[in-house]
Formats: structure tokens, sequence, C-alpha cells
């Protein structure tokens, strides 16, 4: 589970992630149009801006053709309110198309999955328990985006919000979860607020700081290094 406030970063960090990994993917993205997706994933391939993606497209249809043929792994289904059985369905539609399961499946968003009850709390724990259940059966990495509280309580938005904040207590069953906290400086901070297999702090005391362009959906490594290699490649590549 990856979870943050909204606007913090999390379609498009999970958005990276798909295209960074060239596993065979399925990505739910009921949170974000095709439109959004299709402009933030060219701009990450190729470095331009998202409003020089959106020129750029006006003035020639398939500008970015060959940019986004790497994302060619990634199968997209944007119903805006999936149920589990479009979910479970789906993945069967995958299989027969291609003839193997998915390796990531993506969940963009949780609470944009249609629950089975009028209890939002208790139809988020029992979507989750689905999930569970699926990333078992289909030995795929199930990774779903989630929402945290935005009381005062927790913090500073700029920081990774702890555990406690997740949206509707279920926390039980991902393996790890991370938080995501934006600072407008150009960092975007990570926390592993639990980690079934390694360290972890659930009051997100303890972080890892990436580098970020939303601009051209770019992330990457919070270091002079990084941060050279992330421009080099976005400001060279801006077109006109």
């Amino acid at each position: 589970m990856v979870a943050a406030a909204p606007n913090a970063g999390k379609s498009m960090f999970a958005l990276i992630y798909a295209i960074k990994a060239q596993v065979p993917t399925l990505f739910f993205s009921a949170d974000t149009d095709t439109a959004t997706v299709m402009i933030r994933a060219a701009a990450h391939l190729s470095g331009h801006s998202q409003m020089a993606v959106e020129q750029n497209i006006e003035k020639r249809a398939n500008y970015y053709d060959a940019h986004l043929v790497k994302t060619s792994h990634i199968q997209w289904v944007f119903d805006s309110s999936p149920s589990l059985d479009d979910i479970e369905m789906e993945i069967k539609a995958y299989f027969e198309l291609y003839g193997i399961a998915p390796q990531l499946i993506i969940i963009d968003n949780l609470m944009n999955v249609a629950a089975e009850t009028d209890n939002e709390w208790a139809g988020l724990r029992a979507i989750m328990m689905e999930l569970h259940d699926m990333a078992r059966k289909t030995e795929a990495c199930v990774l779903v985006l989630h929402h945290v509280s935005e009381q005062s309580e927790y913090g500073s938005p700029m920081m990774p919000p702890p555990r406690r904040a997740i949206h509707g207590k279920v926390s039980q069953l991902p393996a790890l979860i991370l938080t995501l906290g934006y600072d407008p400086t150009g960092l975007l901070r990570v926390a592993a607020v639990k980690n079934r297999f390694g360290q972890h702090f659930a009051d997100a005391s303890s972080w890892a700081s990436l580098f970020v362009d939303f601009a051209s959906c770019q992330i990457g490594d919070d270091d002079a290094q990084g941060r050279a290699y992330l421009r080099a490649n976005t400001e060279s590549s801006v077109y006109g």
C-alpha cells in the first residue's frame, strides 16, 4: 500500500513504478483518466513538462508514440468504479489474452473500488481481504493506493503521515505500507510505516527523501548527482 494525502503524488509514484518495473502489469486507473495518464507517462519518458506534452500532442497526435511504446507492458483499465468482480474478470481476461497472470497489479485507488456494503470502513476492509487473497492466488505484487487523514494531529502534510492516519483501519493485511509527504521545495518523503520483512517505523519518524519534479513527472535520488541527472534529462529534452 502507498498512502498519502490528496495531491501528494500517489498516482505519479505508482505510474513511474509501473513504467520502471518493466514487468507484465495490470493497472486499474480509476482515479485518473486516460488523457492525464498518457500525458504523465509521455512527460516522464520524454523529460518534457506536461504542458509541453499537451502542446506537442495538439500539433501532432502521434508525437510521443516512440516514448509511449515503453509502456506496452502495461494493460490499462479506466473503469472509474470497478467492483471486485470487475477486477477478477479483468485478471482472468489478462490471463486469457497473454497466457500468464500479471506480475504487478495496481489499484488507483482503494476508495474507488465499489464496496458491497453501506458501511464504508467495513467495505474497505472487505476489499482489502479480497485483494490479499488475489495476491496469493496470482502471486502478483498487488499495489494499492489509499488516502490518509488530513487532520492536523498527524503533523505537517509535507511529512509522511504515521500508520494510524490511514483511512479505514486497513493496515492489517498489506505486507508493506509506504506513506508519502510532499515538500514544495521539490522533495518527496517516503516512510515505511509497516514492513513485515524489514525495518519500519509506524510513526513515520524515519523516511527517505527523493527529488521530485511534478511538472515533468520525474522522481530520483535526492543528492547532487540525482538532481543533476534529472535536470539534464528534462531541460535538454524540452521541445521548442
